[in-house]
């Protein structure tokens, strides 16, 4: 039975392709991107390709010189604006072949990634071999897939699905009220402050990334009483100048900012239980004082 003229021209060219939820998975089309594993995804419908390893992007028909008419690109195009407007009200669908991960991994309760949803999967090539966070917003709404590779020389460490999507502040719901938060800015800081104990700690993946819709990002939080912000960030210089370049902007929006300084070369991701709790304490203090 056929499955389409996307399908029907790519089998033709000898592409073997995989059905992936909407999607084909081929090897890429690119003639410099060895592709050792297919990574080209191609809209079963469309057949707009984008390969999430090397970036390249093209139109199947257009690629191998088969006409399309102007309706059929009108309904393309179309299609894409209706799966773009579905991800951004409805969220994102869970990825094929998911597999909880509910083990320990870097001093990182297995718990904790139960909790919060994490998974593998080796059905999306992108991702694999890499723990895989749904980052959701206030709704609980996914917004992005952030995957960490399993092996922390890998190059990239992390990568994100769909690719240009942006990250948002996870999380974007605090447990219980609260009057303060911890902002730190990697995952696995936020991970390490989180499992032990300070459950207000908000990941903001750079400095770069919350600068870029800072507003928007964080008044949400006054909605929920905050009133005060601790800045936890590394102890060298890029994360102090960091810290400095942030206070005034979240002092604009009105919040009470104070930065805690960790020695030097020392990350929230390597803190002990002793250092958490000497941290909690202290922020449970001044946050009592100024409320």
């Amino acid at each position: 039975m056929s499955e389409g003229p996307v399908y029907n021209l790519l089998l033709s060219k000898g592409l073997a392709p995989t059905p992936s939820g909407q999607d084909f998975l081929i090897k890429c089309l690119n003639p410099d991107h060895e592709d050792s594993h297919p990574s080209m995804r191609i809209d079963k419908v469309s057949g707009i390709g984008h390969c999430f390893s090397c970036g390249f992007g093209t139109n199947i028909f257009k690629y191998f010189g088969i006409i399309t008419t102007p309706t059929s690109v009108r309904v393309a195009k179309l299609k894409e604006k209706i799966q773009k407007l579905q991800a951004e009200t409805s969220g994102l669908e869970m990825l094929p072949g998911a597999i909880p991960h509910t083990t320990k991994f870097r001093g990182i309760s297995g718990n904790l990634f139960k909790e919060l949803g994490v998974f593998t999967t080796s059905l999306v090539p992108e991702m694999e071999d890499r723990l895989i966070f749904p980052i959701t917003d206030i709704t609980g709404k996914i917004r992005v897939f952030l995957g960490r590779h399993l092996l922390s020389n890998a190059n990239p460490r992390y990568v994100i699905f769909p690719k240009n999507a942006s990250l948002p502040i996870f999380p974007a719901k605090l447990d219980e009220r609260t009057n303060h938060i911890v902002l730190v800015e990697g995952m696995f800081d936020f991970l390490n402050m989180y499992d032990k104990g300070v459950r207000n700690t908000i990941c903001v993946f750079g400095t770069n990334t919350l600068k870029a819709d800072i507003k928007y990002k964080l008044l949400p939080f006054k909605a929920q009483g905050v009133t005060h912000i601790f800045i936890l960030f590394d102890g060298d210089e890029p994360g102090r100048k960091a810290g400095k370049e942030l206070t005034p902007l979240l002092e604009e929006l009105g919040f009470i900012v104070e930065t805690i300084h960790l020695e030097d070369d020392v990350d929230p991701g390597e803190l002990t239980e002793e250092d958490v709790r000497a941290i909690k304490e202290y922020i449970s203090g001044k946050s009592k004082i100024i409320s």
